[in-house]
């Protein structure tokens, strides 16, 4: 049974406060819970502060996490909670979001390495590959809210849990998708199997009075990616959900090409899913009206 509690990751920079504020309206979404987490590790900026005294480092962060939470919860008016944890960053993570049964990990990703090796630039791809729930990952300030969705689609199997997702968001937060696929030179789109599978998630769409609209293109000089990044910027996008692991690969540190471009270079919010759904057809569309369970 999930919990309503999101999982924030947090090291006190400023790409992870921008990744804290992105989660208040899926704090609210949800009625969930926000659980900061804190990892200390022996690189970690705090034990290179109060060297080898772990009893003195855990006691400054709990203050740090206890004066963020007093200035979040007056400001935010959600509900908050700790855990400091000390270990492997990506390993930590993973374990506190199975221990609270998260409905989303929540990371900041930086856009550089150099200097101060920072706490989650390293670790958001290998919490991705291996995670069982959501990850969004933030890079940058973002508006809250969201309002324009990007829904990357092709053949895959794994559609049903990007169309299912795009649901439950806009229901909530009043989204517009933007269908966008890639198509190859030289065939003609509307005799595809493509082709006639985005009419039905249109269908199923407008069926449950969200708004969208489908955007293609015909690859040429450009990988797919490119194609959904640029596009992304032109409609003033909010957030990209991508799907990370194809049905019947190893979970373990696979992530498609498709999606590890997606995840590194996109300056927009990315939502990476994994396979849950059924895939039984007959009852993936119970599933596709709240895969969350939240209405």
């Amino acid at each position: 049974m999930k919990t309503n509690k999101i999982l924030v990751c947090i090291d006190f920079q400023e790409q992870s406060l921008a990744a804290l504020h992105q989660c208040y309206d899926i704090s609210r979404f949800l009625k969930a819970e926000v659980v900061l987490l804190y990892v200390i590790e022996s690189t970690d900026l705090f034990s290179k502060l109060f060297g080898s005294d772990m009893e003195q480092t855990k006691a400054e962060v709990k203050q740090r996490l206890v004066n963020l939470i007093d200035k979040e919860c007056a400001t935010s008016n959600l509900k908050f909670s700790y855990v400091i944890r000390v270990g492997k960053v990506s390993e930590s993570i993973i374990e506190t979001a199975k221990e609270i049964n998260a409905r989303f990990i929540i990371m900041g990703k930086n856009g550089s390495t150099s200097g101060i090796k920072k706490f989650l630039g390293s670790n958001t791809t290998k919490v991705i590959s291996e995670s069982d729930f959501p990850v969004i990952s933030v890079k940058g300030e973002h508006s809250i809210g969201y309002k324009n969705i990007i829904l990357p689609l092709d053949l895959s199997k794994s559609t049903k849990e990007k169309v299912a997702s795009a649901i439950s968001f806009s229901k909530f937060f009043g989204s517009h998708i933007h269908i966008v696929t890639v198509h190859s030179v030289g065939i003609i789109y509307q005799a595809t199997n493509l082709y006639n599978r985005i009419k039905k998630i249109e269908k199923i769409f407008h069926s449950n009075g969200i708004e969208c609209t489908h955007k293609l293109f015909k690859r040429a000089d450009k990988d797919d990616y490119e194609y959904v990044l640029d596009y992304s910027k032109e409609v003033n996008a909010d957030l990209i959900m991508i799907m990370t692991h194809q049905e019947g690969k190893v979970r373990d540190y696979y992530i498609g090409a498709f999606a590890h471009h997606i995840i590194n270079e996109s300056e927009i919010p990315v939502l990476s899913l994994t396979p849950t759904l059924p895939q039984n057809e007959e009852t993936v569309m119970d599933a596709l009206v709240d895969p969350f369970n939240i209405f």
